[in-house]
């Protein structure tokens, strides 16, 4: 007689088990459904803005301490040469190489393209301070060619795709919030 109790016990709890379980597995399969049909269809702009990645925020900057030149020669309408120059802890004078016009002006172009400020982080590097980055050795920073940028409020890959249109070469750095331009080779 107990084993019949038991059988019955475990098929009743059994049977429970199985009725919560679909309606479960039932409230679900139609509760996303209903809010999908209320909802309106994207428009491309937000397709476009859901398929580009996150927006990582850019590098932390400090303001430049006081007595900081912030005029000086211009390398272009919105950069300062200085912007461009190696920032080693003194193994060069900041320029251990000149900073190619055609980088400088696609550079330019790419802030015009933009519409807002574009921040040099890496510009040319001298041995030294390329190594101290991790930078390769065939660097293009180590020959004015190359520079490290990041734009405020804008995602890594808009920018990339700003920069590949102005013609130059692109390596983005998604989890460090910047992009790495150089010339393409001739």
């Amino acid at each position: 007689m107990k084993n019949i109790y038991k059988t019955i016990s475990r098929r009743l709890i059994l049977s429970i088990m199985l009725l919560v379980s679909c309606v479960f597995f039932i409230g679900m399969s139609f509760g996303p459904e209903e809010a999908a049909d209320k909802a309106p269809p994207p428009t491309v702009s937000e397709t476009a803005t859901q398929a580009s990645e996150p927006t990582v925020s850019a590098p932390k900057t400090e303001p430049p301490p006081d007595g900081d030149v912030t005029d000086g020669p211009w390398a272009s309408a919105h950069f300062l040469m200085d912007e461009y120059a190696c920032d080693c802890a003194g193994d060069c004078d900041g320029w251990p190489a000149q900073m190619d016009p055609e980088l400088l002006e696609r550079i330019e172009a790419l802030r015009m393209a933009c519409g807002q400020p574009v921040i040099i982080t890496s510009g040319v590097r001298c041995a030294a301070r390329n190594e101290e980055v991790g930078g390769v050795a065939w660097s293009f920073h180590k020959k004015g060619m190359a520079a490290d940028l990041y734009c405020p409020g804008m995602g890594i890959g808009d920018l990339a795709a700003q920069a590949q249109e102005t013609g130059l070469n692109i390596l983005p750095y998604y989890s460090s919030g910047y992009i790495h331009v150089e010339l393409p080779l001739s």
